[in-house]
């Protein structure tokens, strides 16, 4: 079953995106109905198009069904393209679950699996995804956790990375380029040579993960170079965060969906930063 019935609930491709672009898509990992709602206000203020995206240590926390449910609730209510994607999966048969729940795009993460491995079933997912009029994501190269540097050997290969499009025929690949999952402030730098000679050879759209630790104006380069989908996660939890401790701090006996408004806020008010860094305010279809 192809769920294709909300206004505004797309897949990537449909957001707009273009090789030659000088913008990129925000990707918002959201871990609860607040985050998602903080992520299509950001949207719909700023007439952006946004990825929903929901990850492995969410689905553990609250429930893969529950989780696409608020995200599908609060897309309907968007006035500007929002896709719905699942984040790092290594595993196949949840791709199929989410497909079925209704996602809207899918990374099926084999970067550490031998490379014809991560071949074969990255085709696998690709073509899950498109029997659901979903758009599919894979990778090339390694983007670690933690804060040491990535290794020259992690980086993505470009001749690599144009066999694993060829053969897979995903829509979006993701690319190791210095980022690092998981830093809660901007410290890492990107090598803006390796993009462009990605960006040259590969006609797929590029995706940078790890982006809530990399500098931002090695960000604002990596769009200029070629990157079209970027991937915020530990940033907006920082964000939230340091929101809500503010608030209890300053308002101990305040309610608690006040507490909630304010956490919802922060979210809104940082993904809308990364919107104007990113250049997607305005492409709204």
């Amino acid at each position: 079953m192809i769920w294709r019935i909300v206004l505004n609930l797309v897949n990537v491709n449909e957001l707009g995106l273009r090789y030659d672009d000088n913008w990129a898509v925000g990707h918002f990992n959201v871990h609860n109905l607040e985050f998602a709602r903080g992520v299509v206000t950001a949207a719909c203020e700023n007439r952006s198009p946004a990825i929903l995206a929901v990850g492995m240590l969410s689905i553990k926390y609250i429930g893969l069904k529950p989780l696409v449910a608020a995200c599908r609730a609060v897309a309907e209510e968007s006035d500007v393209p929002v896709a719905i994607h699942i984040d790092h999966s290594r595993d196949v048969e949840l791709v199929r679950r989410a497909l079925e729940l209704g996602v809207t795009s899918v990374m099926f993460d084999g970067s550490a699996l031998p490379f014809e491995e991560n071949v074969a079933k990255t085709k696998e997912v690709v073509a899950m995804a498109h029997d659901h009029g979903a758009t599919a994501e894979g990778e090339v190269g390694i983007v670690p956790h933690g804060t040491d540097p990535v290794s020259e050997k992690d980086m993505t290969d470009p001749d690599m990375a144009v066999e694993f499009v060829e053969r897979t025929g995903v829509d979006l690949v993701a690319v190791s380029l210095g980022s690092i999952h998981g830093m809660k402030t901007a410290g890492a730098s990107l090598d803006q040579d390796l993009l462009r000679a990605l960006h040259q050879k590969i006609k797929a759209p590029l995706v940078l993960h790890g982006a809530s630790g990399v500098l931002d104006e090695h960000v604002k380069d990596a769009v200029a170079n070629g990157i079209r989908k970027i991937n915020v996660n530990t940033g907006l939890q920082v964000a939230c965060k340091n929101a809500l401790t503010a608030q209890l701090n300053a308002s101990p006996d305040s309610g608690l969906l006040q507490d909630f408004e304010c956490g919802i806020a922060a979210i809104a008010s940082a993904v809308s930063k990364k919107m104007v860094l990113f250049n997607s305010v305005n492409k709204a279809a």
